[in-house]
């Protein structure tokens, strides 16, 4: 994030690093989104080019720009989050709550390194392939877009590469590492609501004689984290939107140039196309239920507060103490979630509701394009 300019820090005219975000959002856009949109035009009479354009690159290009972007500008909030994530670290004196913050703090490491790794995978190979094939195919850009100058003589073709190659880089890591930043933040999240479930073993029992003050700390801990939750719904939820209907129309496509293929008389590249189409699917899937868990498991650890009040030693307690419970009950009724512009919420249900549609859609394709062949 650091070396993409959306680390949140401190910004200001004096910061350097308050510019560096211009460099890759000033790739993408000038070698990739904006001169295959402006393609579109050109291409509008022709319904395999414009497939192509759109899941080649396109919007998934176009959506890692909103994405910086967004992010970019939320960074002194995320930088907030992040403060908030080092006060928990500090206060966290029981051993065992330790232990869960850093294997949550461990299992996001590695949805990073995995998603970072697997992303750059994909552009390294796309890469490769398409430079070796530039024997046969000619001075072809590895994107096929609109440029205001002639790119097949040297040096334009080769610095256009180089542009499309950095910006596919920037957008591929950009991508990943906003999607799994918010994952880290949600789940940290709800570690909290674990830890802070466990308080209420200890809030009833006959001993306890402070019951009023560390019922008021649960409380106000409880209030605090699902500000944090609400914070990064209302910053992220229309990113999210997009971030769907680019993904969804995406699919699209990409499932389209897939059964056009297995359709096509011509299969020499009928293994590298299928290839991508399943690494690609997969790296997005995988990005959409990482959003469907996180969103299941904050809804999940949020409700769970009620039924650690219910199981609480309640009865060793005054009516009217005990009547304080039944209001935090009632609070954690309505939990917090992460929404796709307050339109729908991530979980489990959103999940399967997609891998259903996406396969019932694909069957339809490869009908429609097997009867047309015929």
């Amino acid at each position: 994030m650091k070396f993409m300019g959306i680390w949140p820090n401190e910004r200001g005219i004096s910061y350097a690093s308050s510019y560096i975000v211009l460099f890759p959002m000033g790739f993408m856009f000038l070698f990739i989104t904006l001169p295959q949109t402006t393609n579109l035009y050109f291409i509008s009479d022709d319904f395999e080019l414009i497939v192509e354009n759109l899941s080649v690159a396109n919007i998934t290009i176009t959506i890692a720009l909103l994405k910086t972007a967004t992010f970019w500008s939320n960074g002194k909030t995320m930088k907030e989050l992040i403060l908030r994530m080092e006060n928990d670290r500090r206060e966290a004196k029981v051993q065992e709550n330790v232990r869960r913050m850093m294997r949550i703090a461990d299992i996001s490491r590695r949805i990073t390194a995995g998603s970072i790794i697997m992303c750059n995978f994909i552009v390294f190979t796309y890469v490769t392939l398409r430079t070796l094939l530039l024997p046969y195919t000619g001075r072809d850009l590895y994107y096929h877009a609109y440029f205001p100058y002639n790119t097949s003589i040297f040096p334009n073709f080769e610095l256009t590469l180089i542009g499309q190659i950095t910006a596919a880089l920037y957008a591929a890591n950009s991508y990943t590492a906003v999607d799994t930043f918010m994952t880290m933040l949600v789940l940290h999240v709800c570690e909290q609501f674990s830890c802070l479930r466990k308080k209420f073993d200890k809030l009833c029992c006959e001993s306890n004689n402070n019951f009023r003050i560390d019922l008021a700390r649960i409380v106000e801990k409880y209030d605090m984290l699902n500000r944090y939750a609400e914070t990064i719904e209302d910053r992220f939820n229309g990113m999210l939107l997009i971030q769907m209907l680019g993904c969804t129309v995406q699919l699209c496509v990409q499932s389209y140039q897939a059964i056009s293929t297995l359709v096509d008389d011509d299969q020499g590249l009928l293994i590298v196309r299928l290839f991508f189409f399943a690494i690609y699917t997969t790296y997005v899937m995988l990005h959409i239920y990482l959003y469907c868990y996180v969103g299941q498991k904050l809804f999940s650890e949020g409700t769970k507060m009620a039924y650690a009040a219910y199981d609480c030693k309640w009865y060793n307690l005054s009516p009217n103490e005990a009547r304080y419970l039944t209001i935090i009950m009632c609070r954690a009724q309505i939990s917090s979630h992460i929404t796709a512009g307050k339109f729908c919420s991530f979980n489990h249900q959103l999940f399967g509701n997609i891998l259903k549609t996406s396969m019932g859609y694909l069957s339809v394709l490869y009908a429609m394009k097997t009867k047309d062949e015929d």
